[in-house]
């Protein structure tokens, strides 16, 4: 469960933005046929989507055919080149071409102060380094380099977000919030979500400094995201608890 990139990241309006913009540059989503979001019959929006017929990408991670296996993660990665290779000046939605006050990162930055905070007040070993915590964040973000150039990312791409059909074909779901940012914040969460497997996706041509920023990021977010799915009674409590402790080790260790 990670913070969203944008704030408004869920609602009808992002995912027929996204499934409609997606389309016109040729990455498949489930096919939109029709959306309600007039609530003049019910109190909520309802959506006709296609039904993809298959399973997660993750599902191929212990496929016993690896020629298979290599080349649906080479459709993948095919997928997300053309994805990530949507690019502008400007970060945001897709329909929020205008210019911002600052630079993306800062929003990140932001983001993960809230989760920090969050995160002190419930987990002793994240309250003991709060202040270490802080300071890292800090520098890590003086550290980037200005750049006014963004990619179209998923915002939230782990295995579980491709959808593959029964032909091996990928198609990406829970697009609502997909949009314009730093492309490395969408790596250095494939690294995480991947694992092993990420070598197929690996891009070299990423700034090494954002990739430590935004992984330092992720790290608090994914925290806070454990807790919060803790103190929301989410059934699997045992999978929410690892979930924190893990990353709380990790923002600690990049404390060295």
């Amino acid at each position: 469960m990670n913070e969203p990139t944008f704030h408004s990241s869920y609602g009808s309006e992002l995912f027929s933005l996204n499934t409609r913009f997606l389309a016109q540059h040729g990455i498949r989503t489930p096919i939109l046929y029709d959306l309600n979001n007039d609530r003049d019959q019910h109190s909520y929006d309802f959506a006709l989507v296609e039904y993809v017929d298959g399973q997660k990408a993750e599902t191929y991670f212990k496929h016993k055919n690896h020629k298979d296996r290599d080349e649906m993660f080479q459709r993948i990665r095919n997928m997300l080149s053309n994805m990530h290779g949507i690019q502008r000046n400007t970060y945001g939605n897709a329909n929020d071409n205008s210019k911002k006050a600052g630079p993306c990162y800062q929003v990140q930055r932001l983001d993960a102060e809230t989760a920090l905070s969050y995160a002190s007040k419930h987990m002793t070993d994240i309250r003991n380094n709060d202040k270490r915590l802080l300071e890292k964040l800090y520098e890590l973000e003086a550290a980037i380099q200005p750049r006014d150039l963004y990619s179209f990312i998923h915002g939230e791409l782990g295995p579980d977000h491709i959808w593959i059909d029964h032909a091996m074909q990928p198609c990406l779901i829970d697009i609502e919030g997909a949009g314009f940012f730093d492309l490395e914040h969408e790596h250095s969460f494939l690294e995480f979500r991947f694992g092993d497997f990420y070598h197929y996706l690996k891009n070299n041509d990423l700034d090494p400094e954002r990739m430590t920023f935004y992984r330092f990021c992720h790290h608090l977010s994914l925290i806070s995201g454990g807790l919060k799915l803790l103190h929301r009674q989410f059934p699997d409590q045992q999978f929410a608890r690892g979930l924190a402790e893990y990353h709380a080790r990790c923002a600690v260790q990049m404390l060295s």
